[in-house]
């Protein structure tokens, strides 16, 4: 069995004032030819569907549209992620999974069953070419989506998402086992994704199964000594630092080997460093078919003219202007003491230096 792993799909996340819906349908329709050239027998979209609980109707249709592509010739598993809204995401389950696709926001999965399919609590279970797959499917584990199915409450996090992995993995038996979830791992490497109040989760909680495919990182990586936990990584660079390739993963449960494909759908992010608008305008005028960051340094403030001309370039997406007298200004005061900043600031105001009273009052109050 060929198991196709994705993740953080983000539709409808903009780049500064730049849609990325095409780019987003460029990769999705990647990954489907993917599927079909590598013959997957099922996809895995481990959470972040959307960037925002409440999607553009434009990034809905464009992941129903996907969907539905990725599922006439397989099934496809989408589970919720922290951006994702569970209950608007697996609202249209009852028709969804008539199409082969299974909408996962909770863990009750007993209404996700078909004529081919079953599912229980927290699971699926497909038989697929000869072969069972027990997937065991946590949606973004936070405490507000899950005291509600739990008969249990505990504070400790960890012990908390533990608790329910291992109802999710009792449906493991000796026949292939996944476990597919949203989760923030201790020790996994960001690019600049921000994960808000998550919290990060030692390697021990994750199951033992034949492979675990989650979603949340931005950085496609390995996140297991026996190299069984994978992130796919995002869809799409969606941040001016991220130097990391995108990739869709295939697991083989035959072969054991977890293969690796390159996205080549999406532009390339720059950034552009520069000290004058001379050079700042030629670099932007070699770039095309890409987004770019200029991070403009220099003493001497663009005129307005200036950086209208360089907001006009076809690729500039984002202009950061860092003025070096203020950084050195900034620097200097660095050094200085909190007295000697207190002085400069009294003369200022003052056109003289505070009193030794007034001094001491001020250090008094500081270090109180």
């Amino acid at each position: 069995m060929r198991i196709a792993h994705t993740a953080d799909w983000h539709l409808g996340k903009r780049l500064e004032n730049r849609s990325r819906l095409n780019e987003q349908q460029d990769a999705i329709e990647e990954f489907g030819e993917l599927c079909d050239r590598e013959k997957a027998d099922i996809a895995i979209l481990a959470g972040d569907v959307f960037d925002t609980s409440v999607p553009t109707a434009e990034a809905e249709e464009l992941f129903y549209r996907g969907a539905v592509m990725l599922a006439k010739k397989r099934p496809l598993v989408v589970l919720a992620g922290n951006h994702d809204d569970s209950d608007r995401l697996a609202a249209p389950f009852a028709v969804a999974k008539t199409s082969g696709i299974f909408l996962i926001g909770g863990l009750d999965n007993t209404r996700l069953s078909t004529n081919e399919v079953s599912g229980g609590f927290g699971w699926l279970r497909f038989d697929i070419g000869g072969e069972r797959l027990n997937l065991a499917a946590l949606p973004f584990p936070s405490h507000s989506r899950m005291d509600k199915l739990m008969t249990e409450r505990t504070e400790d996090y960890p012990l908390f998402v533990s608790s329910l992995i291992n109802k999710c993995t009792q449906c493991f038996d000796e026949n292939v086992n996944v476990f597919a979830s949203h989760l923030f791992m201790d020790g996994c490497l960001m690019s600049d994704e921000r994960c808000g109040n998550a919290v990060m989760l030692t390697k021990e909680v994750l199951p033992k199964a034949h492979y675990n495919a989650l979603g949340h990182i931005h950085k496609p990586q390995c996140v297991s000594v026996s190299k069984n936990a994978y992130y796919s990584g995002s869809l799409l660079k969606y941040h001016f630092d991220e130097n990391d390739d995108k990739e869709f993963i295939i697991y083989d449960s035959k072969t054991r080997e977890v293969e690796h494909f390159p996205i080549t759908s999406g532009k390339k992010l720059v950034r552009i460093n520069a000290s004058d608008f001379a050079s700042a305008k030629s670099a932007l005028d070699e770039l095309t078919d890409c987004y770019a960051e200029l991070i403009y340094e220099s003493a001497t403030p663009l005129k307005p003219s200036e950086a209208e001309a360089l907001r006009n370039s076809p690729c500039l997406a984002k202009l950061t202007v860092i003025n070096k007298s203020v950084k050195r200004e900034i620097m200097r005061r660095r050094e200085q003491s909190d007295a000697e900043i207190f002085d400069s600031y009294y003369k200022q105001q003052r056109g003289r230096s505070p009193d030794e009273d007034t001094m001491k009052a001020f250090l008094e109050v500081l270090d109180a």
